[in-house]
């Protein structure tokens, strides 16, 4: 096909035409002579002005709250991942074993064992608590000195701490549980595992010179019933190591229809893992006093020796429990039935040990708790409150 220059030129005259009219159109649209007013386009960000003592109040309530370990805990330096176990509170709290970041702590605590073996600090900031802490008895905690009202609060293994610091999980009532929606824990057990290879009592003990005499009194029990001993304090060289160190021997418990619960010392609230890492084991614990576990163990879950006149009068009892099988499963009601549970660890309302001591620092934020209060001789408290026994009882039951 031939193509005409003529249609070539008209064309392109027609494009160009085309090109400047546009160009012309653009230029009257677009002009500014610059009393037309720019329309911005909303922004992605907004940006508020307010006043530096607003900014610094709500980060002071949003901050988490800063906890300062002013000693080890024996020798061992706490770690800072020890909220890690605190369900709900791992961001609400930090801890710190930095002393010179002292003035930034909300809360300063202090092991009792390890209290002599750092300086005291010499100053405090207003409103910053200081925490007296201890999960053994007063004789085990170093009684160092310390100033009259220097502690705010306190967490030891007594029920009427601050803050609860204690061995073993809480064990409450199942209706108590459900009600709060925990997820109920069964202890339940095959009850053929009621059923005993051996007879008696067992016991694995390191201690053989405890404060509560504890060897007397089951030296004296061991004259009317079959007392078995293993570990160091165990008088065939064989039992000695029965149990290697660091295994639990659950099954060697498990054996025997009763097993030795007594602790060395003798004091309030004071139950350790002689009960808490064997509350698995289908066996009777045997204790000395009730009142220190009647409130925190299922009714009739352990046999206390004080619950006897004397030592033959005990074993007597004991014998006719291993004799009557009815009667002896009587003492695994509260698993059987389902009646007892524990509350999930560090769940709300059960809060042990630091992770209380996190939660009372916010309680204590909104006016829940009163943080500034002060003990005036927290040792004393501590005896008093812990009303920790001698051999009292034991002289008494082996006179009887």
């Amino acid at each position: 096909m031939r193509v005409r220059p003529a249609s070539v030129y008209r064309y392109l005259l027609l494009g160009i035409a085309g090109f400047l009219g546009v160009y012309m159109i653009y230029s009257i649209i677009g002009y500014d002579d610059g009393s037309h007013v720019p329309i911005h386009r909303p922004q992605r960000h907004l940006y508020l002005t307010v006043s530096q003592d607003r900014i610094g109040s709500r980060f002071g309530n949003l901050a988490p709250k800063r906890i300062l370990y002013w000693t080890t805990v024996f020798g061992a330096t706490v770690p800072a991942t020890m909220l890690s176990d605190c369900p709900g509170l791992t961001d609400r709290c930090v801890i710190d074993t930095n002393r010179h970041q002292i003035e930034s702590a909300d809360a300063v605590v202090f092991h009792a064992a390890d209290l002599s073996r750092f300086p005291l600090p010499v100053s405090r900031k207003p409103n910053q608590v200081f925490v007296f802490n201890s999960m053994e008895t007063p004789d085990n905690s170093g009684r160092f000195a310390v100033p009259d009202s220097f502690f705010n609060w306190t967490s030891t293994h007594l029920y009427s701490s601050d803050a609860i610091h204690k061995y073993g999980s809480f064990l409450i009532p199942t209706q108590i549980a459900e009600s709060r929606g925990f997820k109920v824990q069964s202890y339940y057990v095959q009850p053929k595992r009621l059923q005993k290879t051996k007879s008696g009592i067992f016991g694995l003990i390191s201690n053989c010179h405890t404060t509560s005499k504890r060897e007397l009194a089951l030296l004296a029990l061991q004259k009317h019933i079959n007392i078995t001993i293993g570990g160091k304090c165990a008088t065939d060289d064989r039992l000695k190591s029965i149990c290697p160190p660091g295994v639990e021997c659950l099954d060697v418990f498990e054996q025997y229809p009763f097993y030795i619960a007594i602790e060395n010392t003798v004091c309030n609230d004071y139950v350790t893992e002689k009960i808490w890492s064997r509350i698995s084991v289908p066996s009777i614990p045997i204790v000395m006093r009730r009142k220190v576990y009647k409130n925190i163990l299922p009714p009739k879950s352990f046999i206390a020796m004080d619950d006897y006149r004397n030592p033959i009068e005990m074993a007597n009892h004991l014998r006719a429990l291993e004799a009557n099988a009815t009667a002896y499963a009587e003492y695994f009601d509260w698993r059987q039935k389902g009646s007892w549970t524990s509350a999930p660890w560090n769940s709300p309302g059960y809060r042990n040990g630091v992770c209380r001591v996190c939660e009372l620092l916010w309680k204590a934020k909104s006016n829940e708790t009163e943080p500034y209060k002060s003990y005036k001789n927290v040792w004393k408290w501590f005896d008093d409150e812990s009303q920790c026994e001698k051999d009292e009882f034991v002289r008494s039951w082996l006179s009887t």
